[in-house]
């Protein structure tokens, strides 16, 4: 009995010893499905084999793919050449393909390879074509060769925010300071290397389509010419603009006709660059800004959309600066907001001097397409009186199947003809109060006709083919 008994006491054990692994085995199987169905799997996003579309920015002195200079055998890697005369944000853009971008939906870090023989605190920001508001971080390398550097989205580097989104678009900035509050001034002296940008990829699938404005923006006042200094507006004579979309800034625009009127469509990543350095103006007499955006964005709380002038003094680069700090005002989704405000309401960084704006910046951290137009500077001065605004139109017949005849109390210069999207299919030189528009060659449908004056006044009406 007693041999029967210690021979059951055994097995006994020997059972609860294999319930209990048995557990354990089950529990370490669970714990691994679900951190692979709760986290994506990251993987290399670039490795620069394929020679991705890469620019420099701001003074830096080169941005290039060659093949690995190091014993790394790093096959092709993206080197960074910094300039000390440069600016201090100098840095270069990576543009990741369509087929292989960024999923910092849930898992928000990225690692890269970094070389450099000179300690620095690189700083990578994500840009986005998809409307995901930017974000950066920095980290520190030691400068003893080849590092892998993992960069986490959680600290708003620079004024960004937290990534949520998909991301086309890897920035890097080599000249950052260790403790992430500025750069360093002067730039660093340095050439260092960028290799394996690491995480979650995704394929970039069809652009979300918003929904645009139906109506144009308010028609500005008449003013004389020596009144404002426009960069944007079918009511003034605008500025030469050398970019709309400057290559240092991370936002997209798009010409578009909204209701007859031209306009400006922004995808956000960040910030909106517009370049006219090469035609930089003297704004000191000017004394109002005047603005207008729309958005169809439905949550607003905390979206801004903030204005800055740059002044660049003797043509040194940003001197100074005029900012805006412009919260969008809650109910306003779908409806055009104007601005026109004292440029005193502005604050002015490093100095208040206008005589030499060179770049207009737009930060906003919308998520979706915004439209802007009528951008401009003024003295706060109009015309007595916009006759041609106030005056009447007559257009008959509308409907027609053969010629629209316009006739109004003011003399007309042009006729513009625009389709339903914005296409101009015809233009009318008229020198009188009334003209004929022949639809001979137009194709059934709803056209907007833009009628101008010879002070750059317009209006806009509808016109129908039958």
């Amino acid at each position: 009995m007693d041999k029967i008994k210690q021979l059951y006491l055994i097995n006994s054990k020997i059972n609860n010893f294999k319930f209990k692994i048995m557990i354990r085995i089950t529990t370490i199987l669970m714990m691994l499905a679900f951190t692979f169905v709760g986290y994506s799997q990251q993987e290399v996003v670039q490795d620069f084999e394929s020679s991705p579309s890469v620019a420099g920015f701001e003074g830096l002195a080169s941005a290039q793919i060659i093949a690995d200079p190091t014993t790394g055998n790093n096959g092709n890697v993206f080197e960074l050449v910094t300039n000390t005369g440069g600016n201090p944000w100098q840095g270069a853009e990576v543009n990741l393909a369509d087929e292989s971008v960024l999923d910092l939906t849930s898992d928000i870090t990225i690692s890269v390879d970094v070389y450099s023989t000179v300690a620095f605190s690189p700083m990578v920001k994500v840009e986005s074509s998809q409307g995901a508001a930017a974000a950066a971080n920095t980290q520190d390398h030691t400068g003893s060769g080849w590092e892998t550097l993992t960069y986490n989205f959680n600290t708003g580097s620079d004024g960004t925010a937290t990534a949520d989104g998909i991301y086309t678009k890897v920035v890097f900035f080599p000249n950052r300071a260790s403790d992430d509050a500025g750069w360093n001034t002067p730039p660093i002296d340095a050439t260092v290397l960028f290799d394996n940008i690491v995480g979650v990829k995704t394929a970039l699938g069809d652009e979300p389509v918003g929904n645009p404005p139906s109506t144009a923006a308010p028609t500005p006042p008449a003013r004389e010419a020596s009144s404002v200094i426009s960069l944007f507006s079918n009511a003034y004579t605008n500025i030469n603009v050398t970019e709309w979309s400057a290559p240092w800034d991370s936002a997209e625009i798009e010409d578009v006709v909204i209701d007859g009127d031209d306009t400006k469509k922004i995808t956000f990543g960040g910030f909106l660059g517009v370049d006219f350095a090469a035609n930089a103006f003297d704004a000191t007499d000017m004394t109002h800004f005047h603005m207008d955006y729309w958005t169809d964005e439905t949550d607003l709380d905390g979206k801004v959309f903030n204005p800055k002038w740059s002044n660049h003094m003797d043509g040194n680069g940003e001197t100074n600066a005029y900012d805006l700090n412009n919260p969008i005002p809650s109910g306003s989704t779908g409806q055009w907001v104007s601005l026109d405000i004292p440029l005193t309401d502005f604050t002015p960084v490093n100095g208040a001097d206008r005589s030499a704006f060179a770049q207009f910046l737009i930060t906003s951290n919308l998520v979706g397409d915004a439209y802007v137009d009528n951008i401009y500077l003024h003295d706060n001065t109009t015309l007595s009186s916009d006759t041609f605004n106030q005056a009447e139109f007559k257009t008959y017949p509308n409907p027609t199947s053969d010629v629209w005849n316009v006739q109004t109390t003011e003399n007309i210069q042009t006729i513009e003809i625009f389709n339903t999207v914005g296409k101009l299919v015809k233009e009318v030189t008229v020198n009188g109060n009334q003209a004929e528009i022949n639809s001979a060659d137009l194709s059934t449908g709803i056209y907007f006709a833009r009628i101008s004056n010879e002070f750059d006044q317009t209006k806009t009406i509808k016109l129908i083919k039958k």
